[in-house]
């Protein structure tokens, strides 16, 4: 079992990056947003990103992956409507 928790804490680290990149461009598009002055919301862009859980590698896990996706939706808004109330 220690070694699975090893092989998760090498996964994390991975997430981890690869959220505060993401959340480093959600505060550019937040920024581009407010200059364009564009909707927070983009369900078309939601529905493509959610669209790929249907991958036969991911499927297994769609409806975890539909969640943790929607909750990442949310705190990247969140984030962009902080930045557009600077």
């Amino acid at each position: 079992m220690n070694k699975l928790h090893r092989d998760i804490d090498k996964i994390d680290d991975k997430i981890f990056k690869l959220l505060a990149e993401r959340l480093s461009k959600a505060k550019h598009i937040g920024e581009l947003k407010r200059y364009f002055k564009q909707p927070l919301t983009n369900e078309e862009r939601e529905a493509e990103i959610l669209s790929k859980a249907d991958n036969p590698d991911y499927v297994k896990y769609k409806d975890e992956i539909t969640a943790i996706y929607k909750t990442i939706f949310e705190q990247m808004k969140k984030l962009e409507q902080d930045e557009n109330n600077i």
